[in-house]
């Protein structure tokens, strides 16, 4: 059984912006508590920010620091702490090994989430990806070894048991671009096997899928993928982009939002679901 949403990534976020709340309330700045904790004040941001791990001892001295003395407070932040601590499947070291840089703290919000809408503009999404297809992504035009590609693909196809799951599955909306479904990505057999995936996907009550068609012009779509996940317990959603900068999180509420509105815009544009299963369909069946 895959894990239940909630793990580590998003409550170590929750502990780091409790604990920043605490230090803003006594107009202090994180160099004083750095040297409360006797540790770099980059590592202060790091764990406000919820990428970086507290120990237990430091916890407490934090929270002596702030004068937390309600038994009922105190408890509750020290529960964060101790599920923040959790260690999820993608920390694994022999994972985190072959994980490009950053894509760690993406994989522990995507296993947090509850709802995920995803953008994607050249390529099926990953979460939808057949492993033939996904080998043929990840090899990265040969560049990546064929053990390393391997392992990628095995992480990505354990991704996907969050989508797949019988109980509580993941939420899944994904807009995808008609020009990535064009490219026989892996060759004609593949793609018409990953194009016949997406068909099966569709059929799940937990999956949409739409295509943004090719005729509409120029969108605001091209300015590149995106992803918004969202997530129960009031936890706030997060935005993510990927591309040769890197990965970037977006987390202020206007930031999220700009992405959220451009996301409906594309569910407005796109195909419906009977249209956009009818495009793959014929894609399916013609020679590329």
């Amino acid at each position: 059984m895959p894990d239940e949403p909630h793990g580590p990534t998003v409550r170590r976020k929750r502990l780091g912006s409790e604990l920043r709340r605490l230090r803003e309330s006594r107009e202090e700045d994180q160099s004083e508590i750095a040297a409360v904790l006797e540790c770099s004040t980059s590592k202060v941001s790091r764990i406000e920010k919820g990428r970086g791990k507290l120990k237990a001892a430091e916890l407490a001295l934090l929270l002596d620091h702030y004068e937390v003395t309600d038994p009922v407070g105190r408890d509750a932040l020290i529960a964060i702490h101790r599920e923040a601590s959790r260690v999820g499947w993608w920390e694994e070291p022999r994972i985190d090994a072959v994980l490009p840089s950053g894509l760690n703290t993406y994989l522990g919000l995507e296993a947090d989430a509850r709802r995920l809408g995803i953008f994607e503009l050249g390529y099926v999404p990953g979460l939808l990806q057949t492993p033939e297809y996904a080998r043929a992504v990840l090899a990265d035009g040969g560049r990546r070894s064929a053990s390393h590609t391997d392992r990628l693909v095995t992480v990505r196809m354990r991704r996907q048991e969050r989508v797949t799951a019988e109980a509580n599955p993941l939420l899944v909306w994904a807009v995808i671009d008609e020009a990535a479904l064009l490219r026989p990505v892996g060759g004609t057999a593949v793609m018409r096997d990953q194009l016949r995936a997406l068909l099966a996907a569709a059929e799940r009550p937990n999956v949409t899928i739409q295509v943004f068609p090719l005729n509409k012009g120029v969108y605001a779509g091209q300015r590149g993928p995106f992803t918004i996940l969202e997530f129960d317990g009031g936890d706030p959603p997060i935005a993510y982009t990927d591309g040769h900068g890197g990965n970037l999180f977006l987390e202020k509420e206007n930031q999220v939002q700009g992405l959220v509105d451009t996301f409906n815009h594309l569910r407005a544009g796109a195909l419906d679901e009977p249209e956009s299963a009818a495009l793959i369909t014929a894609l399916a069946e013609k020679e590329y």
